[in-house]
């Protein structure tokens, strides 16, 4: 089955904007580093990035994802170190504009392999899933995906056309987070 082996890299969707997917993507992150493990989080939100803001991190930090990737990929040297969390990396969207998104093509399956072999887990915070092309390219290329989804305010349509279009691509999906609107108020995304 798709789980026989370790999820190396999860990727974090919703169907629509501010559903939780960038709170959810933290909250994994944070909770598998404060264990010990290594772990990369990457926002690839290239649209509306949000994931510096929740670090204190400017944007001017690193030259986040979209300087690794127009610059030949020296990803490593964009990784923004988190303060009291050692085993957390960050990697920010950098600055966008709008042909970033198109930046996410090869470079990031490859960005993706080599970082699953030096970190415990990769976890990416992707666009929302409809209306957007990256968050299926980006399915394709990890372990697992997660759909967040906000109790009582996302419609059951769109989480239905989240969940057949990762099925048509075979994308491995691990589940649905259901976001309740009282709880983990960190941070829009």
């Amino acid at each position: 089955g798709a789980f026989d082996r370790p999820l190396r890299s999860i990727l974090v969707t919703s169907a629509q904007p501010r559903d939780g997917k960038t709170t959810t993507a933290l909250h994994l992150a944070v909770a598998h580093a404060e264990q010990g493990h290594k772990t990369l989080l990457i926002d690839a939100d290239l649209r509306r990035p949000t994931l510096h803001q929740a670090f204190g991190l400017g944007v001017e930090t690193s030259g986040g994802l979209t300087a690794a990737l127009s610059n030949g990929l020296e990803w490593r040297g964009q990784v923004a170190r988190v303060e009291d969390l050692p085993e957390l990396d960050v990697l920010t969207a950098g600055r966008v504009n709008r042909r970033s998104p198109d930046l996410l093509g090869p470079g990031i399956i490859r960005l993706l392999d080599e970082a699953a072999a030096e970190y415990d887990l990769v976890v990416l915070d992707a666009p929302p899933l409809l209306g957007f092309p990256e968050p299926l390219q980006l399915a394709v290329a990890v372990d697992g995906v997660l759909v967040v989804s906000k109790s009582g305010q996302t419609d059951r349509k769109a989480l239905g056309a989240v969940f057949a279009a990762l099925q048509r691509v075979r994308a491995g999906v691990i589940g649905l987070v259901l976001m309740v609107a009282a709880s983990w108020s960190l941070m829009p995304g």
